[in-house]
Formats: C-alpha cells, sequence, structure tokens
C-alpha cells in the first residue's frame, strides 16, 4: 500500500472516530471543563491544553510515517474503559468518568496507530493525565499532611526569629493573632500547578529523560518550601511591623509574590540540569 493511501485512511479513520469520541464523551467534557471554571487548583488547564495540542500536533509526522503494528490490545482497553465509562456514568464517579475518558484515548491509538504512538506522545499523555481532577477524598488526604509539615516547618522558621509561638496542630498562635494554615496555603496547589510547569519546561527545554524526570520531582519540595515563606513572612510582618496579610489583597498578592520565587527556583534547577547535559 502507497504511504499517501495510508496517510489517508489513517486520517479518515481518525477523523470518524474523533466525532463518535466526543459525542459519547461529551459528559466527560462538561465535567472537566467545569472543574477547570471553578477550582483555583485547576484553572491553568484553559491555558495548558493548548499548549498540551500543539505537542500532539509536533508529533504529527513521526505518528503518520511510522509503520502501523495494529494491536487487539487497543480495542480490548477501547471496549473495557467503554464499559467503565457506562459504569462510572451510573454512579457518578466524576474521576472514574475521566479516567475511562484518559484511557479510551489511550486504546484508541494503540488500535488505529500501533504501540508505538504510545512511547510517540508519552509526554502528552502524561500532562493529560495531570490535568484530570484529583478525587475530593484523595485531595483531603493528600492536603492534610501538608497543612501540617507546612506548619511545622514555618514554626521553626519564625523561632529563629525569636518569635514566640504556640503551634496546635495547623493553627500557629503568635502573640496577638492566630495563623491557619488552610488548604490554600498546604502547598498542595502549588505542586498541582508546577508540576504541569515542569512537564512542559522539561518536554520543550530538556533533553535527557533523566533532567526531565529531576526537574518534575524538585518542583514537590519547590511548592512546599514556598508556601512555608509565605506563612512565616505573614507571621513576622505581623509579629514585628503589625502588618495582616492573612486576608484581603496583601494576601492575593503574596500569594503571586511567592508563585513567582516558586517560577523562579524552578527556573534556576532547570538552568542547572541544562548546563549538566551540555558536560
Amino acid at each position: 500500500m502507497r504511504p499517501e493511501h495510508f496517510n489517508t485512511r489513517v486520517l479518515f479513520s481518525g477523523l470518524l472516530a474523533f466525532v463518535f469520541f466526543v459525542a459519547a464523551y461529551f459528559p466527560v467534557f462538561q465535567i472537566l471543563v467545569g472543574k477547570w471554571a471553578n477550582s483555583e487548583e485547576y484553572s491553568h488547564a484553559f491555558l495548558t491544553l493548548p499548549i498540551l495540542l500543539y505537542m500532539v500536533w509536533g508529533k504529527r509526522a513521526t505518528l503518520l510515517e511510522d509503520k502501523p503494528h495494529y494491536s487487539m490490545l487497543g480495542l480490548f482497553l477501547v471496549i473495557l474503559s467503554t464499559i467503565g465509562y457506562l459504569f462510572a456514568l451510573l454512579t457518578q464517579v466524576p474521576t472514574f468518568i475521566s479516567l475511562s475518558f484518559y484511557f479510551t484515548i489511550i486504546g484508541v491509538l494503540i488500535y488505529l496507530l500501533g504501540i508505538q504512538s504510545i512511547k510517540t506522545l508519552f509526554m502528552p499523555l502524561v500532562l493529560l493525565l495531570v490535568l484530570i481532577p484529583v478525587p475530593d477524598q484523595l485531595y483531603i488526604k493528600l492536603t492534610f499532611p501538608l497543612q501540617l509539615k507546612v506548619s511545622q516547618l514555618s514554626e521553626i522558621l519564625v523561632e529563629l526569629f525569636g518569635v514566640p509561638i504556640l503551634r496546635e496542630g495547623n493553627v500557629m498562635n503568635a502573640p496577638g493573632k492566630s495563623f491557619e494554615v488552610v488548604e490554600a496555603c498546604s502547598g498542595m496547589r502549588s505542586i498541582i500547578t508546577l508540576l504541569t510547569l515542569s512537564l512542559i519546561m522539561g518536554y520543550f527545554m530538556l533533553k535527557k529523560n533523566v533532567s526531565k524526570v529531576v526537574l518534575l520531582l524538585t518542583s514537590i519540595p519547590i511548592a512546599i518550601i514556598v508556601n512555608v515563606i509565605r506563612v512565616s513572612s505573614m507571621i513576622l510582618l505581623y509579629y514585628f511591623f503589625q502588618l495582616d496579610l492573612s486576608e484581603g489583597f496583601l494576601h492575593t498578592l503574596t500569594g503571586l509574590l511567592v508563585f513567582a520565587i516558586a517560577l523562579i527556583m524552578l527556573l534556576f534547577i532547570h538552568k542547572v540540569l541544562e548546563l549538566w547535559e551540555k558536560k
């Protein structure tokens, strides 16, 4: 079969599959868009999605030029994911609905383009997975330990400046005011955003897989560190200057500043890894 005939068949099959896919999984798009629009943790998804599509577009030549190896594994995965999708719709579990959508995409890719397509689109698929919201119960279980860790580290830091502090769980009692390390200050929101950003930076700006993994992993401690800085600075500024940054415009401004610090730290790690790759 001539390559142009194969490409035409693949494009037509892909377009047909896409139309059926969108129609069948329209509830998934409603769930995801609703979550992205109403959750600060995932509001960056609207900016990330075009980047993800650009990644896929950049691999189009590789996908069409590779010799296809059709696999029944793909069809099996599509069937299994579809059953899971129908069950998730009946039970109304948003995360399972979204995950069935994700694995259906993988199944379609394997069936139409072969297992090698997953390797070609590995990073875009990982990025898509990161955009699927974490289940609320799991989010809470992950967030509370982070709140405690940020509280503990903030307590140590402010005590180094001579500030008397009494910590009760995630509540920091300073002279004249109590500061609660709420979910927004736990670092979970920053972790999700920085994980997404590090995936994109690694894909476009680094060459070695080891470097990409290191950049991805460093985003987690960076998120925790900047939130410790945020909480500690609020306590110190209140104690020494009676400046309350715990609410209002100034609270929002400190959030933007610490995110800028996190971005600078991530760029610094990237630069170090880039120099290491050149050796």
